[in-house]
């Protein structure tokens, strides 16, 4: 079978994306091409795990009011374009989104050439690209249940939960490796302070503030800065009486989740998954610039889960950072009851994998 995967921008999209077209190789080696711009992470990832990437040329739906609109409107109209002319070459027997713009742009082209549609919806509150999308999918896969509830598709749903790597669970339990491996102490607590794939000026800030105010001689930090500030950061970290360990990107994120014992982070879909896997006390500054708020829910979920706290970027004062990272290290360990749930997440890339090959559904997971 040739699938065709819609799946760019950030690592929201790609790397749940990358479990399932693994899964789909490893079932049969069926021929999946990603589809996507040459400015987003999956220009850098996806290729080098393998897969062909087909390019197109598109921006974001921004929604505010400027001539930047007419920039937007003519970049997605080449794309569409260029989409239609892959849809026509390769002749694809399923159409894999995962939200964003691209899936808009290539399920239209699905939709018109009568390609089925399958879904994945990583966050609790779907984006604007994956509730059109939903309405013409055979199938459509949702991390949480919750997210039901905003989608008119009822019939056709499945929770499948977030396809996490395999890379990042086999990390599970080895806290010893792990700071071994980043050169920490194994007596000391870890803070992990990670602003998605593309990094956080703002959560940067505010943890170096913080820091003045924490027990210097119980702490080490593992601090993955983003591109533009890892280099003042990396200075910063060599002058620390205590081990911190600086990357501007950490492919191996599951070892960083494995020497964590508290973490302060953004509140996207794959960070918030893995946080609830590894059971990670956590405190989530939802990205205020997120489409239609969709962090908020987010974190929403985690706190559910018993393992989180939530602040506005205005809310997130220094003292008030510094406060609650104090309480957490206090806190017993915490490990999420939801084995279900967990283990739903485990099993996530292999029931997509196999919803797309429909195959029976007593063989999927």
């Amino acid at each position: 079978m040739r699938v065709f995967i819609a799946a760019g921008g950030t690592g929201g999209h790609v790397f749940p994306s990358l479990c399932v077209a693994k899964k789909l190789r490893e079932l049969g080696n069926h021929k999946v091409f990603f589809l996507g711009t040459r400015r987003g992470l999956e220009a850098r990832v996806i290729a080098s795990c393998g897969f062909p990437v087909l390019y197109v040329s598109a921006r974001g739906w921004d929604r505010r009011i400027g001539l930047h609109i007419l920039r937007m409107l003519g970049e997605n109209f080449l794309g569409f374009c260029a989409m239609g002319w892959y849809f026509l070459r390769y002749r694809p027997q399923a159409f894999f989104a995962m939200g964003s713009y691209l899936s808009l742009l290539g399920g239209l082209w699905a939709k018109i050439l009568r390609v089925p549609i399958y879904l994945h919806e990583q966050n609790v509150y779907p984006g604007l690209a994956n509730r059109v999308v939903a309405r013409w999918a055979r199938k459509v896969f949702l991390s949480f249940e919750e997210t039901k509830e905003y989608l008119r598709t009822q019939g056709r749903v499945e929770v499948t939960g977030n396809p996490l790597r395999e890379e990042v669970m086999a990390w599970e339990g080895r806290r010893e490796d792990a700071c071994a491996l980043l050169g920490l102490s194994r007596s000391r607590r870890t803070l992990l302070v990670v602003g998605g794939s593309r990094g956080s000026s703002f959560l940067n800030r505010v943890f170096l503030e913080a820091l003045d105010f924490l027990p210097r001689e119980m702490i080490q930090v593992v601090h993955i800065t983003g591109a533009e500030d890892f280099a003042p950061i990396a200075e910063y970290a060599k002058k620390q009486p205590f081990p911190y360990r600086v990357f501007p990107f950490l492919d191996a994120m599951g070892m960083a989740y494995a020497a964590a014992d508290v973490a302060l982070c953004r509140a996207g879909a794959n960070t918030v998954t893995e946080l609830f896997f590894f059971g990670i006390p956590s405190i989530l500054v939802p990205y205020r610039e997120a489409t239609e708020n969709h962090q908020w829910y987010n974190a929403q979920w985690l706190v559910k889960q018993g393992l989180a706290v939530v602040f506005s970027e205005e809310e997130l004062r220094v003292p008030l950072l510094a406060q609650e990272f104090v309480r957490l290290l206090d806190r017993p360990s915490v490990f999420p009851k939801n084995e279900s749930c967990r283990t739903q997440f485990r099993k996530s890339a292999t029931c997509i994998a196999r919803g797309i090959l429909d195959l029976p559904e007593e063989e999927r997971c």
